[in-house]
């Protein structure tokens, strides 16, 4: 006897059921984690579909409240005693007043932002000498539209906190230069360049915290609960004396973050970037780490509005004053007018990449650069001794 065969269009239509039961129970139970995949995937049709699948099914888990068991649980496990960590360290308040300015060559749509730093009141100065003075931060949306001005407060502090920042020291083999690396995926491969170029010297330590497919406009983590308070726990854990970050390659992929579509370019966009970067700046400098910011390096593709983005980071620093400071990477990543390369030449007279395939992420060769301009820098800056 022998039984029937098979049928591979069966076998097909049950595996798709299959899946299409998972994605609708994972939806009912999950409707919040549905709703960020939905608002990660490309603006256009991809998106609208999927949101035309999560929505629906988003309020029907609200109305019988079916996300409460997985919620219940997630709060059993985070449960526990909250960690010990600095307050945010406070600077002097700052206004972003995003414009729209007519568009400047070579970056078609791209945002600009001019800072400028005002002495403060000597009626609000504080008595320590070394707190930053008050900044004034203008914010330039460059897009091709009639001139607006709007102006929003970016920094509300709600608790004092003097801060005293450290005196500069020299690491040493008895007590290394702790810095910590944030980021994105760009930091991955830049992380790894600090572990080759400070490897060799004992009187540094090199934590490496970049996140593969991390931004702060990348809605899969909770601003909040999430990212700042794992920005909070490193200061608290690691204790570094600089804080060094690359970031911006997924800021330009106009995320819904909170229901709203963030068109990169847009004045929204400004502000929302602003205003997290200032916020991550604050857990950064609880406990008096210096900063150090490396530029978002050029893209090939010119839809990586780079310059744009750079011009925020450096609004924020400017804000923040004494202890933030910029290194721009295009300084040894990009040619001799600072634009982008793939490579670069070397010494037996061929070249060498610097750039991934994409054009986005650092080859070896590339990351180390960055890994010498920052060693360079920290001796220069009296954090480490010279080179031997």
């Amino acid at each position: 006897m022998t039984g029937s065969a098979r049928s591979p269009r069966r076998d097909a239509a049950r595996l798709l059921l299959l899946a299409v039961a998972v994605l609708v129970l994972a939806n009912l139970l999950a409707p919040d984690a549905a709703a960020r995949w939905a608002g990660t995937q490309p603006e256009g049709w991809r998106r609208n579909v999927a949101g035309a699948l999560t929505d629906p099914l988003a309020r029907v888990s609200g109305k019988l409240s079916l996300g409460q068991p997985l919620e219940q649980v997630t709060e059993f496990l985070d449960a526990g005693p909250a960690p010990v960590t600095f307050a945010p360290a406070v600077r002097s308040p700052a206004t972003i007043a995003p414009t729209r300015v007519p568009p400047p060559t070579g970056e078609a749509g791209a945002t600009g932002v001019s800072t400028t730093v005002d002495a403060a009141d000597p009626s609000v100065v504080p008595d320590d000498p070394e707190a930053p003075v008050a900044t004034t931060t203008s914010v330039s949306v460059v897009v091709p539209t009639t001139a607006t001005t709007t102006s929003v407060s970016v920094v509300e502090p709600t608790t004092s906190v003097s801060e005293v920042l450290p005196a500069v020291r020299m690491g040493s083999a008895d007590d290394p230069l702790r810095v910590l690396a944030v980021g994105d995926s760009l930091m991955l491969d830049l992380q790894r360049g600090m572990d080759r170029t400070f490897g060799r010297r004992p009187d540094v330590m090199v934590e490496g915290r970049g996140k593969l497919g991390f931004g702060f406009t990348v809605p899969y983590w909770d601003w909040d609960n999430d990212v700042l308070a794992d920005y909070a726990g490193l200061i608290a854990e690691i204790r570094p004396d600089v804080v060094v970050v690359m970031i911006g390659a997924n800021e330009f992929e106009g995320h819904v973050l909170e229901g709203e579509s963030l068109v990169p370019g847009s004045l929204r966009w400004v502000e929302v970037l602003a205003e997290r970067a200032d916020e991550a700046m604050a857990r950064w400098r609880a406990d008096g780490a210096h900063v150090y910011w490396w530029t978002t390096p050029r893209m090939r593709d010119q839809r990586f509005l780079t310059d744009g983005l750079n011009e925020i980071w450096t609004s924020v620093l400017a804000a923040w004053g004494s202890g933030s400071w910029n290194l721009d990477s295009m300084e040894v990543l990009g040619d001799g007018s600072g634009a982008y390369r793939d490579r670069m030449p070397d010494d037996d007279g061929g070249t060498v990449r610097l750039r991934k395939e994409h054009g986005v992420h650092f080859e070896e060769v590339g990351a180390d650069l960055l890994a010498r301009q920052l060693e360079q820098r920290l001796v220069s800056d009296g954090w480490l001794g010279p080179v031997g």
